[in-house]
């Protein structure tokens, strides 16, 4: 499961105004891999997955592959499509106050979740009062402004907020479902941890604990219903057993490491590399010398070579990143990105001119063997680093004591990783505690962002906040965007994983 440490900044007040109407004109959900037509074909395909759900509750637990079972059963008011662009869901449109502190959502007309319960504003109202319970605040994390929800009608509800955030709707569209799963009111006497009363293309059959989760196609889902009759989903934590299960035909899909996926070619398996929005980076403590020292920071950012830390550690399965991941559309292109240039000799310059002509010393702590390719890669940094004049002596951790350093600011340079955010601005949004004050420019750049009046409007205010912090080396230096693999048995259909790792595409594989 990636490390994530990056949490949302509040905003200050914005001016009152008119309602400004954001209405989204689609009807049905976005294609999620191929899925069109009415998924009236037979059929069952099979998944492994490797980490069986803790929880089937999407309120109670903050685990990354929890995620992958929820999102089968569960949607949310919103959608995000495989290129980034929201759109409708559970709800037909929003509109946005002008002063961003409200959104009224319009509720799709009818919805019904798999205990044939109809979609009402009180389930949203019953799911967003009940998501502040969470034992583990995911409401504080994925929606740091919320104030309350109330119902305006059967069909509205309105959310207010305590400052301006424009990526609010990008939250409440997240496509791993976490943290705006709709719920049922009347699935609350429900054992929901065991059980999922969702709207979505698939319905729970049956489900054991660490072995297996049974699904049957939605015939009664308001969109475009699974092309598969049935959905398996085996837990198997050892990968070789998976690959076997594959090549003997009693598994259809697998998501195998870049081990795996090596040995798995044939006439029988195809597989696929999809670039993800998961993110490898540097944490800086900028609060102690010579991080403190923006020539510094500088010349630690020119002294990477992405391309080379991707081929060198990852043999090509990740890709060079900027703050903001190289699949948003909008994003500009690493190379555009200032100081994300290699250039090892005006970062032996820049060293000098801070005061460090001999070069500087420091060490850089990771977690050991985090994955297949983490080992290599902080070799490679290592490296490149001792290149342009930084000299580090690499400090392999447990996960909880390298946690417990990163917390207490006791490090100098930190690997981190993070997995994927539905809203952009947690790519670039300082975590506080995690480094020094934000400089008032870039505090400025953040809040402007959060104020956006539209969707467009924040991507141009994300970006400028991009360029900043990597002109100024701060808060941190991302690197890379990871890569994931999937293999299947040759000729099933549909097989369209977007970057965010969702598997909702699943709904539109067939053999």
């Amino acid at each position: 499961m990636p490390i994530t440490h990056r949490h949302l900044t509040q905003a200050g007040a914005a001016g009152i105004g008119v309602l400004a109407l954001f209405a989204l004109a689609a009807c049905s959900a976005p294609d999620a891999g191929g899925n069109a037509g009415g998924g009236s074909g037979g059929g069952a395909i099979t998944v492994a997955e490797t980490t069986a759900p803790t929880s089937l509750d999407p309120q109670r637990s903050s685990m990354f592959a929890d995620r992958f079972a929820w999102q089968l059963s569960y949607e949310c008011l919103m959608q995000t499509t495989a290129d980034g662009e929201v759109v409708p869901g559970l709800a037909t449109g929003y509109e946005k106050s002008a002063d961003g502190l409200s959104y009224t959502f319009a509720l799709r007309d009818g919805v019904t979740f798999s205990n044939g319960d109809t979609l009402d504003a009180d389930d949203v109202v019953y799911t967003f009062e009940r998501l502040t319970t969470s034992p583990e605040r995911i409401d504080k994390e994925l929606f740091p402004t919320y104030k309350g929800v109330e119902k305006v009608d059967a069909s509205h509800v309105k959310f207010s907020l305590s400052s301006p955030d424009a990526g609010f709707v990008n939250n409440m569209a997240n496509p791993l479902v976490w943290g705006c799963a709709i719920l049922s009111k009347s699935a609350e006497k429900e054992n929901l941890a065991t059980k999922m009363v969702g709207t979505g293309p698939w319905t729970q059959s049956a489900y054991e604990p660490e072995t297996s989760l049974q699904l049957q196609r939605n015939d009664s889902y308001w969109g475009d219903k699974a092309k598969s009759a049935k959905l398996s989903v085996l837990y198997m934590p050892n990968m070789g057993t998976q690959v076997s299960n594959l090549k003997a035909g009693k598994v259809d899909i697998i998501f195998p490491d870049q081990g795996a996926a090596k040995g798995l070619t044939g006439d029988k398996v195809e597989v696929k590399q999809v670039h993800t929005d998961s993110t490898i980076f540097l944490q800086i403590n900028d609060t102690k010398a010579p991080f403190d020292n923006p020539k510094v920071r500088q010349a630690l950012a020119l002294a990477f070579d992405r391309k080379a830390l991707a081929d060198q550690a990852y043999g090509g399965a990740a890709s060079p990143s900027a703050y903001l991941p190289p699949s948003l559309a909008w994003a500009p292109k690493v190379d555009q990105v200032p100081n994300y240039q290699p250039d090892p000799a005006k970062a032996k310059q820049l060293l000098a001119e801070a005061g460090f002509p001999g070069g500087v010393k420091t060490k850089l702590m990771y977690i050991s063997g985090y994955d297949h390719g983490t080992n290599d890669l902080l070799a490679t940094m290592q490296s490149q680093l001792a290149a342009a004049g930084i000299t580090v002596e690499l400090e392999p951790l447990e996960g909880g004591t390298w946690g417990d350093r990163l917390t207490a600011l006791d490090y100098g340079l930190s690997w981190n990783a993070q997995s994927y955010y539905p809203n952009p601005y947690q790519y670039i949004a300082p975590a506080p505690g995690r480094q020094g004050p934000v400089p008032a420019e870039l505090q400025s750049l953040l809040d402007s962002a959060l104020k956006a009046g539209s969707q467009e409007e924040y991507q141009k205010a994300l970006v400028a906040v991009e360029n900043k912090e990597a002109s100024i080396v701060y808060p941190t230096l991302t690197l890379l965007a990871t890569d994931m693999f999937v293999a299947n048995t040759a000729g099933l259909k549909g097989i369209d994983v977007p970057s965010s790792q969702s598997r909702t595409f699943l709904a539109g594989v067939e053999k």
